[in-house]
């Protein structure tokens, strides 16, 4: 009798478990689809797709979901919070806008100068210029919001071409466009046949650090960042580190 009730229990406490993950599916659904509307109400009927949820409401500390969202138009991954009156209390979409600007740059220049690469940048800056407005140029966004620089994260597949020289002159390029504003980046240098996993990932991403590479197939990892008149690593020293040195 006790051992079938023993099988009982289990089972009870299988389909229990089934029913909390079909409950928890149906709940982050709902949960992503309120998020959706209440930003494509906020940004003029725009669509938007909830990539991933996180910080899960029922708990303690917990008063909000956050969200990974992309914005179908133009395809850029950025955060948002939604507290528990389905209200959006943070969500940084016209800041991500304007590192696209920059990330589209950077990207090209290192295109023509025979690098596959993907960035993903931000503005980083101590003063308080007041609230980004949706759509601003990357221009005007200098002007008005004086960031003290641009850092971040660029994704760069392995290739011969890859040399000191070319990434020197595509930082260079990309420096002198965003009006003398210092550059930095982490550079992650990825093997060819692993390149395309890894960017799909990363592309869904609104923000990264080293750890999240971890457990990525990677060859070299270094930063460079180029400042007026100066860069923080020399064409040779770069040559070796883009072909997987130290």
């Amino acid at each position: 009798m006790v051992k079938k009730l023993g099988k009982k229990a289990r089972l009870l406490i299988v389909m229990i478990s089934i029913l909390s993950l079909m409950a928890c599916g149906s709940l982050n659904k709902i949960q992503a689809q309120q998020i959706e509307e209440k930003l494509s109400e906020m940004y003029g009927g725009e669509k938007f797709e909830v990539l991933a949820l996180g910080n899960r409401f029922g708990t303690r500390t917990n008063d909000y979901v956050k969200a990974n969202v992309k914005a179908v138009d133009s395809g850029v991954v950025f955060s948002a919070k939604m507290d528990t009156k389905g209200k959006i209390i943070a969500d940084n979409y016209a800041g991500v806008l304007v590192s696209k600007q920059l990330e589209d740059m950077l990207n090209s220049n290192l295109e023509s100068e025979g690098i596959t690469a993907k960035s993903l940048m931000i503005a980083f800056s101590t003063i308080d210029t007041g609230e980004i407005e949706v759509g601003i140029s990357l221009d005007d966004y200098i002007a008005k919001h004086k960031p003290e620089f641009f850092g971040g994260y660029i994704v760069v597949k392995e290739s011969p071409n890859n040399t000191g020289v070319a990434l020197t002159n595509a930082f260079q390029r990309t420096f002198n466009d965003i009006q003398n504003i210092d550059l930095r980046a982490n550079i992650w240098v990825i093997p060819e046949e692993s390149y395309d996993e890894v960017i799909e990932d990363f592309s869904r991403l609104p923000e990264v650090s080293n750890s999240w590479f971890e457990d990525k197939n990677t060859l070299s990892n270094f930063k460079f960042s180029v400042k007026k008149d100066s860069v923080n690593l020399s064409e040779h020293e770069l040559d070796q580190l883009l072909q997987g040195g130290e």
